[in-house]
């Protein structure tokens, strides 16, 4: 009794399904002395029964080994939950002898009892051995009682087996998500920072865009309206003043689009000062201006203070060139 005692102790010692299985065999190698001893659990995909472990003689021929259910004893067994003990093997028609013809050896002696888990059959426990009568019911009750703690034992360890694959699982997962994660994450960063290049890129076209349209319009009324002006004023004959209302209104068309889109201070000064200012920019004196308009140096003069006037330049320290070559 002691020695089951501390059998059941040793069965229940470990969580590991293999370790579990080799400890249930070697204690009843201990128990039996039998030449050989395995256990066979039901298949719940195939509905086979599998021989999961064996020990003694050429156990390794017989683990792995598969049976349809009701073959064989352990088949048998698993099918129908009953206990069953053959003093010889020759004598009983269920016993399935391709075992023991690969393992060419005959086994005489088997005793096989069900493995439960909650009433419900999970495989068989057997002892086989190659005398004669080796068995009897004594040998039966003290597997019976061995196979109950083993089932139990072969449950908590195929749950914690169930389990660890599981948590195993969740953490891959957990792995891929954040690595997924990581990713969007890193390509939601270079998004992000190309949107931010395409908006500099955009709006340094942009900026790009309006001072071109600043300087065509600029150009438009500091370089052409002028003479436009003083030609169209000058003794021309029916048909050429024709061609200069034709041109100023083509000019006027071409600009006016880009006029909505310019800074009004390009816009609120008169044609003279426009002039005026163009021939500031190209570092032209008001004496020298003066000549150039047919006029004298204190018009120009004047027209000089009214530019700084209306560019906001009364009582700044800065000169009137030096501002007028910032604007285009």
């Amino acid at each position: 009794m002691e020695l089951i005692c501390q059998s059941f102790l040793s069965i229940n010692s470990s969580l590991d399904l293999d370790r579990v299985l080799a400890t249930i065999l070697e204690v009843i190698r201990a128990l039996f002395g039998a030449v050989g001893s395995s256990i066979w659990l039901k298949d719940p995909k195939s509905g086979e029964v599998v021989c999961q472990q064996a020990a003694g003689f050429q156990r390794n021929v017989v683990k792995g080994w598969r049976l349809s259910p009701g073959e064989g004893i352990a088949g048998w067994v698993s099918s129908y939950g009953e206990r069953v003990i053959l003093p010889d093997t020759r004598k009983d028609m269920r016993h399935f002898r391709q075992v023991a013809d690969t393992m060419q050896v005959e086994l005489r002696s088997l005793i096989s009892v069900p493995m439960r888990v909650k009433g419900a059959v999970i495989g068989a426990l057997q002892v086989v051995d190659k005398q004669v009568g080796r068995f009897d019911e004594s040998h039966v009750d003290v597997l019976e009682a061995l196979s109950d703690a083993s089932a139990t034992a072969i449950e908590n360890a195929q749950l914690f087996k169930r389990a660890n694959r599981e948590i195993a699982e969740r953490k891959r997962a957990e792995k891929k998500l954040k690595a997924s994660e990581k990713e969007l994450k890193e390509k939601g960063n270079a998004l992000e920072e190309v949107n931010t290049a395409l908006n500099v890129l955009l709006k340094s076209r942009e900026e790009d865009q309006l001072q071109m349209e600043a300087v065509i319009v600029a150009n438009v009324k500091d370089l052409v309206n002028p003479f436009l002006e003083k030609l169209s004023r000058s003794q021309l004959d029916e048909k050429q003043a024709v061609y200069v209302e034709i041109i100023q209104t083509n000019i006027s068309n071409i600009v006016s689009p880009f006029m909505r889109q310019i800074p009004m201070k390009f816009f609120d000064l008169t044609p003279a000062e426009i002039q005026i200012a163009d021939l500031v920019r190209k570092n032209k004196t008001t004496k020298e201006i003066a000549a150039l308009l047919n006029t004298s140096a204190k018009t120009i003069e004047a027209h000089r203070n009214r530019l700084r006037k209306k560019l906001g330049l009364t009582n700044q320290p800065i000169q009137l060139r030096d501002y007028l070559m910032t604007l285009v």
